[in-house]
C-alpha cells in the first residue's frame, strides 16, 4: 500500500506516554500541542530505541484507508501517532463491527508477529487521518525475537489489545447504543489527543454497527444537553465529565487498564 511520508508537523496531543502508563491521562486537553508521539516507542529504553528507529519510517494515513483487509498478508506493523486505527469483523449480514480500536497507545499488526500465520485475522481501517512509524513486519520480528527485553516489554501492550477485544464484545451485547457511542468517542479522543474528531454519522454508525438513523437521535440529544457540539465532519466534546458519566463502564475498565 502507497502510503505518503509524513510533511506535517503539528497536531493536538496530550500528554505524552510515561515510561509505566497505566492509562491515559484525563483533563483537557483542547489548547496542548505536543510533539506526536507514540506510547510504545516511547517506553522503550533508549538503546533498544536506538536500535529500532533507523527501521521505523514516517508515513500519512488517511480517513477511512483501508490499511489490511481480512486474510491479506501483514507487511507492516504501525505505531500511530495521530491517527486512529479501527479494526472491524465482518457479520454475516455484511456489516462490519468495531473489536478494538487503537492510537498512540498501541500498535497497529503487533499481533502478527507473534503469530505463525502472519496474516490479518480482520480488516483494519483508519478512523481518524494522521501520522504514523511504519516498520517492515519481517524486520520487526527479528529484532524482537533477538531481544528478550524488548519482546517482554510488548507483552504488556498485547495483554491490553485481547482485554479490549473481550471488553469490546461485552459490550457491543449489553450496552445501549447511547453508552457505546459515548465511550467510542472518548476512546477515539484518548486516543489521538484531538479536541475535535473528523468523524460523521455514517462513520459513526457503520463503526458501531448500527443504522444510521440511531447516531443522529442519540447526537442530536448530546447536544441538546451541551455533552457534545457538531458540524458537518466534526464531533467535539463539550463536557468530558458528562459524557464519561454516559458512557458504559467499558471506558473505565479499559482506562484503568
Amino acid at each position: 500500500m502507497d502510503f505518503r511520508e509524513n510533511t506535517q508537523q503539528d497536531y493536538f496531543q496530550d500528554d505524552v506516554y510515561s515510561e509505566t502508563p497505566n492509562a491515559f491521562p484525563r483533563h483537557n486537553i483542547k489548547h496542548e500541542i505536543l510533539t506526536p508521539s507514540n506510547m510504545i516507542l516511547d517506553a522503550l529504553p533508549a538503546d533498544m530505541r536506538r536500535i529500532l528507529e533507523p527501521s521505523l519510517k514516517s508515513v500519512v494515513l488517511r480517513k477511512e484507508e483501508f490499511i489490511y483487509h481480512e486474510d491479506s498478508r501483514l507487511d507492516f506493523v504501525y505505531f500511530p501517532l495521530t491517527a486512529v486505527v479501527s479494526e472491524f469483523k465482518m457479520l454475516e449480514d455484511g456489516r462490519m463491527v468495531e473489536i478494538a480500536v487503537t492510537g498512540r497507545e498501541g500498535a497497529v499488526g503487533l499481533s502478527s508477529v507473534f503469530s505463525e500465520e502472519h496474516t490479518a485475522p480482520n480488516c483494519t481501517q483508519v478512523s481518524q487521518a494522521g501520522t504514523a512509524k511504519r516498520i517492515d513486519a519481517v524486520t520487526f520480528e527479528k529484532l524482537i525475537m533477538s531481544n528478550e527485553r524488548m519482546r517482554h516489554g510488548l507483552n504488556h501492550f498485547l495483554t491490553l489489545y485481547i482485554k479490549q477485544i473481550s471488553q469490546k464484545a461485552i459490550c457491543n451485547m449489553y450496552h445501549s447504543v447511547k453508552e457505546r457511542l459515548c465511550t467510542w468517542l472518548l476512546m477515539v479522543q484518548d486516543r489521538c489527543g484531538r479536541s475535535t474528531l473528523n468523524l460523521t454519522h455514517e462513520q459513526i454508525a457503520r463503526t458501531l454497527g448500527v443504522y444510521r438513523p440511531s447516531i443522529t437521535c442519540i447526537a442530536q440529544e448530546l447536544r441538546e444537553m451541551k455533552l457534545i457540539s457538531y458540524s458537518r465532519g466534526g464531533i467535539s466534546i463539550r463536557n468530558r465529565e458528562r459524557v464519561e458519566n454516559s458512557a458504559c463502564t467499558c471506558y473505565l475498565e479499559l482506562a484503568r487498564a
